[in-house]
């Protein structure tokens, strides 16, 4: 795999926790986007399913949607700021803070077009970054199809993305400068 596939973004460390950021652009309005973090029934179709009381101090709980069914559990969080359409930052048990901005782009244009910029500080190790930046970018990818209309397969995902994924995780691992 070359590291042309890789489509993540800055990594610093500071000891054991890391911040990952990545800057990703959508054919498709702030409110669509919006929509797609916010509302459990679009959650569900690129992400996980959601629990949340949208507003500072809410809960913001994720349960992911692939694995076998008798191992799904939802992960806990926190809305920590909430600005809608633009911004949403909330806790999460299993991956530290994860920060949503969207801006508009091209307002002149026949189509819109948003910038996502997420932003997930966790503890981070040699194992755990790489992990988590195959599996953004997968998740990533998988918005940009849900954003056109297609399902994923939950209960085939992980056997259709374990390649990939395990690809991306070597990927980056080699291209980090880790242990920071």
């Amino acid at each position: 795999m070359s590291t042309s596939e890789l489509i993540g973004g800055a990594v610093l460390h500071g000891g054991d926790r890391a911040t990952l950021t990545w800057v990703r652009e959508y054919p498709h309005s702030v409110a669509t986007l919006w929509t797609a973090l916010t509302v459990p029934d679009v959650t569900r179709r690129w992400w996980a399913d959601l629990r949340a009381d949208l507003r500072p101090g809410g809960e913001f709980s994720l349960m992911w949607l692939y694995g076998p069914p008798d191992g799904l559990e939802w992960w806990p969080g926190q809305v920590v700021a909430f600005d809608p359409p633009r911004l949403l930052e909330h806790t999460n048990s299993e991956h530290g803070v994860l920060r949503w901005e969207l801006e508009p782009l091209d307002a002149g244009a026949l189509r819109a077009r948003t910038r996502l910029t997420l932003t997930n500080e966790l503890e981070g190790d040699d194992e755990w970054v790489p992990m988590s930046l195959a599996t953004w970018q997968l998740q990533l990818e998988q918005l940009e199809q849900a954003l056109e209309g297609e399902s994923p397969q939950w209960t085939t995902w992980p056997a259709d993305h374990d390649l990939r994924l395990r690809h991306l995780r070597a990927a980056y691992a080699a291209t980090l400068p880790l242990g920071g």
